[in-house]
């Protein structure tokens, strides 16, 4: 069993770090607590439930379309209320502004979908492979291998692709990065509309693995997103990987060992444990700078 839990573990935590990263990038460049990410995400997973489950469309052109409306969403979202308060002097305008904007896609998906728990159809075959004398689903699997495949690819685009280093600039200093001919608004709207996508690539491969979706997974998707990119080091996007893993873990194998009524208060224990020996995080920086 216990490798079981390990690898659900890991392929839960793969998917909290997908949406994680969205959630750390905005902060990194911005420092901008971004409410309205999780909402965004079940928009996009709830779009893909209805082109699934009603219209029976292909699942791979299923996905891409709702992450891709996930990802619009979010750049609009930035567009018409986070620009023009991105100079504000307090940052609190900002944190309400992103209240309101959750507030606004959260009923207008409920107005839409409403707010019972709906069965999310399944990806892949319910078919079990054994591992090491374990029975593992093969959604599990799959699940994994995909959200690890868009990790690996993301970094890459970071790395070697001209808007990825462009992305990596402006998180460093948004002023230096102008004076270096870094078109700044762009390149903001291109990191949301990435954050959308992974929010909603997380959000479809997490309902999909337990077969059930509901508008309430929205607002525990941003706790999540804050928590894991607390953990480690927010504006980190090394702390959002190690983040989302470390509370996948943790929450799996709290519920199956313990009490899953037990998974978020000991989880929160964690963040406050490692918070209290570094307060910025695992890979946070300090104030000089260094991780």
């Amino acid at each position: 069993m216990l490798i079981e839990v390990l690898i659900i573990g890991v392929m839960v935590g793969a998917i909290y770090s997908l949406v994680t990263i969205g959630y750390s990038m905005v902060y990194g460049i911005l420092k901008l607590m971004n409410f309205a990410h999780g909402d965004v995400y079940i928009f996009g997973a709830l779009l893909c439930y209805t082109l699934l489950a009603q219209y029976q469309l292909n699942a791979f052109l299923a996905i891409v379309l709702a992450a891709v409306a996930g990802g619009l969403l979010a750049a609009l979202v930035e567009f018409i209320a986070y620009r023009r308060l991105r100079a504000a002097q307090h940052r609190m305008i900002s944190m309400i502004t992103a209240l309101g904007a959750a507030y606004v896609i959260q009923n207008s998906s409920e107005l839409k979908w409403g707010n019972q728990v709906q069965s999310f159809p399944s990806l892949f075959p319910a078919d079990h492979i054994v591992i090491m004398g374990s029975q593992v689903s093969v959604t599990h699997i799959f699940t994994l291998f995909i959200a690890v495949l868009v990790i690996v690819a993301f970094n890459l685009f970071l790395k070697h692709h001209k808007a990825g280093k462009a992305i990596l600039c402006v998180s460093e200093d948004i002023p230096t990065s102008s004076l270096m001919g870094i078109p700044i608004n762009k390149t903001v709207s291109i990191v949301y509309f990435i954050g959308g996508v992974f929010g909603v690539l997380g959000g479809v491969l997490y309902s999909a693995s337990y077969n059930a979706i509901s508008i309430s997974m929205g607002f525990r998707g941003t706790i999540i997103a804050f928590t894991a990119a607390v953990i480690g080091g927010i504006g980190s996007m090394g702390g959002a990987l190690i983040g989302g893993m470390i509370l996948g873990l943790s929450e799996n194998l709290i519920s199956v060992y313990v009490s899953s009524s037990y998974k978020d208060p000991i989880t929160f224990l964690i963040l406050i444990g490692i918070l209290l020996i570094r307060p910025t995080g695992i890979l946070g920086r300090t104030e000089s700078g260094k991780v």
